[in-house]
Parts: C-alpha cells; structure tokens; sequence
C-alpha cells in the first residue's frame, strides 16, 4: 500500500544481503542451539547457564561489530540496484543483524522444548511488528517496514530473556574449557560454510532479478513472491519442532523420519496452494492493495510455490544433519550450489534474463537437483 512500485522490488535483494552480511551471527545461533540441546537433554542447567551466559555475550558485542562494518557496505549495495533513502539502509541491517541474535535466545527456549513459551513470545513479537509498522510506514513506508522487522527481534530478545530467567538462576558450572571451546568453534566454522553456500546463491538470484529487469518487472516477482514465501511460516516451526529430536537421534536413519514427516506436510500444502493459484491466482492477487497492477505477474505463483516446496526438502534433511553434527552432505552440497551459481552468473553476464519467465527454468533446476540428492540421503538411510 505504501511502497513505491518502482521501490518494492527492491525490498528482497536489500533483505537477502543485510541477511548474508549477518550470517555469522546465524551460525553461531545454530551451534549455541546445538550444543544446548545436548545438554538440556542431560539435564545440566549449570553448564547449560554457562554455555547462554557466554553466548549471549559474545552475540551482543559481536551484533554491534557487525553493525557498525555493514554500515559502510549497505549504502554501495543500495547504490548499485537504484535505490536511495536516508536510514532505510541502516534499518534493514539492524533487523538482519536482530534477527540473527534474537535467535540465540528463542533457540535456548528451544533447546529446552518450552514450545508454549516460543509460542507466546512469536505472537507477542508479531503483534510488535505489526504495531510499529502501521505507526511508521504512512510516514516513510520502506523506513517504516523496516524498522517493523527490527522491532520484532528485539521483542523477542526481551520476551525470551523473561522466560529464561529460572534457567539463568540456576548456579554456574564451568562450561568453556579448551575442549568445548574448539568443538563449538569447529562447529561454527561447519555451519557457516553451510549457511553462507545458499545464501550466497540466493543474493545472487535477488540481485540479477532487480538489476537485470525493469523495476516493474522486478516489482511483479516480489508480489507474486509473497504467495509461496507463505511456506516459511509452516516450514519454520516445523523446523524449530524436529530440531531438539533430530539432534538427539542416534542415527541418520530415525532423524530422518522426521524429515519425511516435515518434507510430506510441507509439499501437500505446496500443492494445494499452487493447485488454487492456478485458477485463482490473479484474483487472489487483485486482492492486495495495488495488486491488480500485477495481475498479469499471477502465472509465477504455482511455479515459485513448488520450487521453494522442494528446497524445502533440503532444508529439512540438511538441518537434520546438522543438527547432530553430520557434516557429509558436503560433498555434494557444496559442488550442486558451485555450479548453479557459475553457470547462473554466466547466463546474466550474457544478459539471459530480461523478464521473470527467463529464470524460472533455472529456479526449477536448483530445486529439482536440492530434492532428488536430498531424497538419495533419506533412501539410503532407509536400506
């Protein structure tokens, strides 16, 4: 409703590099939630306290470091997809760089399978968002959305340290001896390579699609986007739910159950919506403010729900293995997202792509190749 058209599409690559620019604060979340899982399992709250208080610190101090780095890099990244505005840079920092903390502490709660508590904290911080985008978006809509997307870490921050506080009484017993701290720090370093690989592809997507197209073009992926990036808010939980079972398991074949539970729920879904985009997607579209201008953009939503279904596949295997530590997958992962990238990259040099419908076979490509070696891994631990 507030956003320009010609600005709008700029909202997902601005998104996806404040995101890659805080991905180390994202690892070190995932390997402080790994690690408390194990021992909130043995029942060690001392060393459990020890291993939060510690994290919470080094995330803090790291937060403000990465600010203030990222603060020189947004402005020229702005520069180069045409978009300018005074603090819009800084804001989307801040709530990528907030909401790479926010989940060391959501992640304590998770560790610890207090799901009511994460339930509550999730609403209360929606409802925050909510809030301070209706107050500030009629003012300054891009600034104001923003600063909504920070809002909602910080509540969580604060919810999250509330509900903790009976496990951050408990008494301290040493957690950070010389062993520990090379395991995590190892951990961090695996988990960093495995976040930052697809992100990387994923910015690079953003950054062709809005520099590689006209502003309406690129304005018509984004609304179109909003009708599969729906699937996040299903595969979220679900996630936050198998993560503490899949770290515990003790093989590859019972976390992959859950794997096949959660990649099931998420493609019956998938293809329901897209089954209703496919006869109704226009129409759903027209519904948003200023969405019938997009109408004809309608015919990408089946298509990007399925994809993002089937990454979705890879995610929850790759996360599964992650979390108890199993780092295998590497050795086709990493080569799947080298090559897509390059040969992406040498289709954009080439100026391949004029219109959303150019990309679409290579989106299709990346998650058809993300679920077939995903799929391979679930069988084999099946045989």
């Amino acid at each position: 409703k507030y956003v320009s058209g010609e600005d709008i599409g700029a909202v997902l690559p601005l998104s996806t590099f404040a995101t890659f620019l805080s991905l180390p604060l994202f690892a070190f979340a995932m390997t402080a939630m790994k690690e408390s899982a194990v021992l909130s399992a043995a029942g060690e709250k001392g060393r459990l306290k020890s291993l939060l208080s510690g994290v919470f610190l080094a995330a803090g101090a790291a937060g403000v470091l990465g600010l203030l780095a990222a603060a020189f890099l947004m402005p020229r990244f702005m520069d180069l997809i045409g978009l300018r505005g005074g603090g819009v840079g800084f804001a989307v920092v801040a709530a990528a760089f907030l909401g790479c903390v926010a989940p060391v502490y959501t992640d304590a709660l998770q560790a610890t399978k207090r799901f009511r508590a994460l339930g509550l904290i999730e609403i209360g911080a929606s409802a925050v968002r909510f809030a301070v985008m209706a107050a500030l978006m009629p003012i300054k809509a891009l600034l104001g959305y923003f600063s909504g997307q920070a809002a909602q870490p910080i509540s969580r921050i604060f919810f999250s340290l509330f509900a903790l506080r009976k496990e951050l009484k408990a008494k301290s017993e040493s957690y950070w001896n010389k062993g520990n701290f090379k395991r995590f720090a190892a951990l961090f370093s695996l988990i960093l390579v495995y976040q930052a690989v697809p992100m990387a592809v994923a910015l690079l997507e953003q950054y062709v699609i809005r520099t590689s197209m006209s502003a309406r073009d690129s304005a018509g992926y984004y609304m179109a986007s909003r009708f599969s990036d729906f699937l996040f808010y299903l595969t979220f939980p679900l996630l936050i739910v198998s993560f503490p079972y899949t770290a515990l398991s003790r093989g590859r074949r019972s976390r992959m159950k859950y794997v096949l539970v959660c990649s099931a729920i998420t493609l019956a879904v998938a293809l329901t919506a897209a089954a209703l985009y496919v006869f109704c997607g226009s129409r759903l579209l027209s519904l948003m403010p200023n969405g019938g201008k997009y109408a004809e953009y309608a015919f990408l939503m089946p298509h990007l729900t399925l994809a993002a279904a089937l990454t979705s596949v890879q995610v929850f295997t790759t996360n599964a293995e992650v979390s108890a530590g199993s780092f295998g997958f590497f050795k086709w992962f990493i080569p799947l997202h080298a090559a897509y990238a390059a040969a992406f990259a040498f289709a954009a040099h080439l100026q391949s792509f004029e219109t959303p419908s150019d990309i679409l076979v290579w989106f299709w490509v990346i998650a058809v190749a993300r679920a077939v070696f995903s799929l391979m891994m679930i069988f084999r631990s099946k045989l």
